[in-house]
């Protein structure tokens, strides 16, 4: 058994090659889908003081909307990050 710390190494999730260790990986986003975003009342509150000088507690809505979000990312080395995203 050593005493010594193991040193971080992970294998690229696009290409497979095992990375040298302390070299950061980058996520990068494989998949992604379209994404409805309902309306919510009162969804965000905020502090604002008043013409007399209290703070007063205001509520505004969230209008919702359409947007997009990650359904699958991965973990990859610094060559494959550069030369971004496959195209699927």
């Amino acid at each position: 058994m050593r005493d010594e710390p193991a040193l971080a190494m992970f294998v690229c999730q696009l290409c497979g090659a095992t990375v040298p260790p302390r070299t950061r990986a980058a996520r990068v986003v494989v998949h992604r889908r379209t994404k409805q975003y309902p309306f919510r009342p009162n969804a965000n509150v905020f502090y604002r003081p008043a013409l007399d000088g209290k703070i007063k507690e205001h509520k505004s809505n969230d209008p919702g909307g359409v947007g997009w979000e990650i359904a699958s990312e991965a973990f990859v080395c610094p060559t494959c990050a550069a030369t971004g995203p496959p195209d699927t």
